[in-house]
């Protein structure tokens, strides 16, 4: 019922959209302003021409680059900036973008010019602490991993498993505690597992931005950390043909690396597609070689833009995305004795030499989007309808005689977004939106195992409200959100018996918060946001074993009354047997911003409280085939993450400049007072540009950069292997009166990396030299799963060419 409640009223958004437009009135009072700047050096222009292409209309900016057209009588125009020394740009523009943005590129410069249309329906929470990467500097990490590119931003740590797998932690949050937004769709995959990494191919996206803020008003739950937005090149009209073909080559890993994309726009049309493919070897540490670590990747997209009319915009997509990833030979072990040979190795246990095979354990992992989507322009109000499908298919291969693998799951994914942004009242904006997502999980055949976590079949349904009041230099927003979740679960026990359950979540969440510009060039914000997650199947229903651990979720275990022997549960338990609440979390995040002719900075600061916070931690000793091993319940307490980040750009001349980034992070588990294991230490780095002129290159820039991350200090208790060992010959209960978490190996020391870079263009040629660990320092980093068993990756060259057409 509540679904065809939500339906309803977003039949009576539509009416109400089909009456408002109905009052939409063709008069001539059209109106297109803007800026024109310089796109290396983003100065304004001034006398750039600007004419409309068939009207016999033109205009020149003033010396702040401004200019705009009045009382126009049609709805789309085609606009031709033009500047001597610089490329001409054609730019197909709609009564709908009251305010553009051109940074025209001069003649002798690779990039092109680009257009940043300011759009009316462009709101979204602007009181929350959000970060982009620029084109520049996605350009720079383009051939890394989704996670290292999003550490990029202030505030963003990794959690990985080597090198292939890598996850974004965003103020100590991650995996289902963070969303990210591929293209406006909720990117859907097995997000449960720490050591699976989000299918998204950083090499074809246009634009990354990180919102650090609880997110879940906007997005929905599971953003309690806040999201990552991803988005493709963009799709303009009236434009010539345009290429990029890119080849990389890396020393560490021996691999290499490609991508182009080709996009032209018409007058109603614009179509766009590109690919990439990768093909790694075994990575390499300082001394010696990481078996098994080498990868293959493919990924390909194409998208259309239909414009038939000057209110009405469809686009579609489709991204496939394949991967092939090893994981180190040298993390395989059975039993306690296992792992202590594999942590006291000097070397990787089966280190051999170098080789682009992948064999086992491995994850092979496919990825499809589909999404179709509509948008209707009125005169002050827009509508915007989207359908995305998603299917994702992950098998994991652990070593084993047979070659069936462990885990073998498809996720199907439907979704449907709508949202209406209602005309502006005065000086109240906002847009109220629904949001409906259907979920299949299913076991495929052929493993020979019992299935980790069982099949389940999900919907939700949420609808959303947010408003934005602007008076004077100060913005306030508020918004409000309703999600409903229920789940069907069907899995098997050892025994072949089948076992079901139904389950039910639903929240209501808010956020509030100001923007306000204190001075000319600075401003603070503030925003607090509740945002709340049901637990995932994995977490109440997961069972045996998954990479290094044996795990029981939270319904696959029982406790006595003395709370000191835990023991697995013969049976599934359910709600009447323990209440699984859902998370619920607490964010406040303040952001004080200046910004000078020379000078940028950004202080933001949190706190973070969750009730219900659902982990995992040591529970005791088990006996499997292979001998004992230490495994780990899923429980629930109060959580608390606070903390820091800080930025500041300077341009110290034409030839100089510097940036200095830094992060601090706390948590704590509150109820139980005691350390979280795998919080991302304290970082801080400096990078130094140096932008010489050198007459026939563009873009000119040698790089330093500088990063030190400090030892973790708050950790939870060290239990090394050799203490589990004697314990369990001399029938030692390591956990009796104390079940608090820990780690077997204490954090790595603190380190200092040096990268160097060196890029240019030359016409339409770009090349881009890069060195990582410059002096090919020996660390482990403490939020990589393979610490316990190999170093890091040493000295890596790379060589990337770029050429435009």
């Amino acid at each position: 019922m509540k679904i065809y409640r939500i339906l309803l009223i977003t039949i009576i958004l539509c009416s109400n959209y089909i009456i408002l437009s109905a009052q939409d009135k063709s008069v001539c009072d059209e109106k297109i302003e803007g800026k024109v700047f310089d796109l290396s050096n983003k100065e304004a222009l001034a006398f750039v021409n600007i004419q409309i292409e068939g009207e016999g209309l033109g205009v020149t900016t003033n010396e702040e680059g401004y200019f705009s057209f009045e009382n126009l009588c049609k709805k789309e125009y085609d606009l031709l900036f033009s500047y001597i020394g610089y490329k001409t740009i054609k730019h197909h523009h709609d009564f709908h973008h009251p305010f553009i943005e051109i940074y025209l590129a001069s003649e002798s410069q690779v990039l092109e010019s680009v257009v940043v249309e300011a759009e009316a329906s462009g709101l979204e929470i602007q009181t929350s602490s959000s970060q982009s990467l620029s084109s520049k500097e996605l350009a720079a990490v383009s051939s890394e991993s989704l996670g290292d590119v999003a550490s990029k931003i202030t505030g963003v740590n990794t959690l990985s498993t080597g090198q292939n797998v890598v996850k974004p932690i965003i103020h100590g949050l991650h995996s289902n505690r963070i969303l990210i937004i591929n293209n406006g769709i909720r990117h859907e995959f097995q997000n449960w597992g720490a050591d699976h990494a989000p299918e998204i191919d950083p090499s074809l996206i246009d634009g990354l931005e990180v919102v650090k803020g609880a997110a879940t008003v906007r997005f929905g739950p599971d953003a309690m950390g806040g999201a990552i937005l991803i988005n493709p090149p963009k799709m303009e009209l009236s434009t010539p043909l345009q290429g990029e073909l890119e080849l990389i080559g890396k020393s560490n890993g021996r691999s290499y690396e490609s991508t182009f994309e080709l996009k032209k726009g018409f007058k109603w049309l614009s179509l766009l597609g590109g690919g990439s493919f990768v093909k790694q070897g075994d990575l390499q540490a300082p001394n010696y070689n990481l078996t098994n670590t080498g990868k293959e990747e493919k990924s390909y997209y194409g998208a259309f833009r239909i414009h038939p009319f000057a209110n009405l915009d469809i686009e579609g997509y489709y991204s496939h995305f394949d991967q092939n990833l090893g994981i180190l030979s040298g993390s395989v072990f059975g039993n306690l004795e296992d792992l202590q040979r594999a942590i006291d190795s000097d070397i990787p246990l089966y280190t051999e030499d170098f080789s682009y095979d992948i064999g086992q354990p491995r994850q092979d992992v496919q990825h499809d989007l589909y999404k179709l989507s509509a948008r209707l322009i009125g005169k002050k109000h827009a509508l915007n309808v989207q359908y995305g499908y998603q299917k994702n298919h992950r098998r994991e291969f652990g070593v084993r005689r047979s070659d069936a693998p462990n885990i073998d799951l498809e996720l199907v994914t439907e979704s449907l977004d709508l949202d209406w942004r209602h005309p502006q009242i005065g000086s109240l904006s906002g847009k109220i939106g629904v949001q409906l997502l259907k979920q299949a999980n299913d076991n495929q055949p052929g493993t020979r195992t019992v299935p980790f976590i069982p099949n389940f079949d999900s919907k939700r349904a949420g609808i959303y409200l947010i408003e934005s009041l602007k008076a004077g230099n100060t913005t306030y927003e508020l918004g409000f959100r309703y999600d409903y979740m229920d789940a069907q679960i069907t899995g098997r026990e050892p025994d072949n018996t089948i076992y079901r359950n139904n389950i039910l979540y639903e929240n209501i969440t808010a956020t509030v918060g100001f923007k306000k510009e204190l001075e000319s060039g600075v401003s603070f914000r503030s925003n607090f946001g509740t945002a709340w997650r049901p637990p995932n199947v994995a977490e109440l229903y997961r069972f045996g074993q998954h990479f290094f651990f044996i795990e029981y979720g939270l319904w696959r275990h029982t406790i006595n009354e003395d709370f000191d022997i835990v023991s697995t549960a013969e049976g599934i338990l359910d709600e009447d047997d323990r209440a699984v609440p859902p998370e619920v979390g607490y964010k406040w995040i303040n952001t004080y911003e200046i910004q000078r002719e020379n000078f940028r900075a950004e202080f933001t600061g949190y706190i973070n409280y969750i009730e219900n916070y659902i982990f995992s931690k040591p529970a005791g000793l088990t006996r499997t085939a292979r001998g004992f091993f230490v495994y780990f319940i899923y429980d629930q307490t109060d959580a608390l993450f606070w903390g820091t980040d800080i930025s500041a750009e300077w341009t110290h001349s034409p030839l100089f400049s510097s940036t200095v980034r830094g992060s601090y992070l706390w948590s704590k588990q509150i109820s139980d007072n005691d350390n979280f294991a795998g919080q991302p230490p304290a970082k801080i780095s400096y990078q130094l540009d140096f932008s010489p002129n050198i007459k026939s290159l563009n873009d000119h820039n040698l790089q330093l950069f500088l990063s030190y991350t400090f030892e973790q200090f708050q950790h939870p208790r060290i239990l090394t292997v050799d203490e589990f060992l004697f314990a369990n010959t001399n029938g030692i209960d390591r956990f009796k009166g104390n079940a608090s978490d820990f780690d077997i190996m204490a954090p790595p020391k603190g380190y200092l990396m040096t990268n160097f870079s060196w890029s240019a263009n030359w016409k339409k040629l770009g090349w881009r030299f890069q060195v990582k660990n410059l002096f090919n320092v020996s660390y482990r980093n403490y939020t990589d799963r393979l610490r316990y068993f190999a170093d890091d990756l040493g000295r890596n060259f790379i060589l990337a060419l770029n050429y435009k057409i």
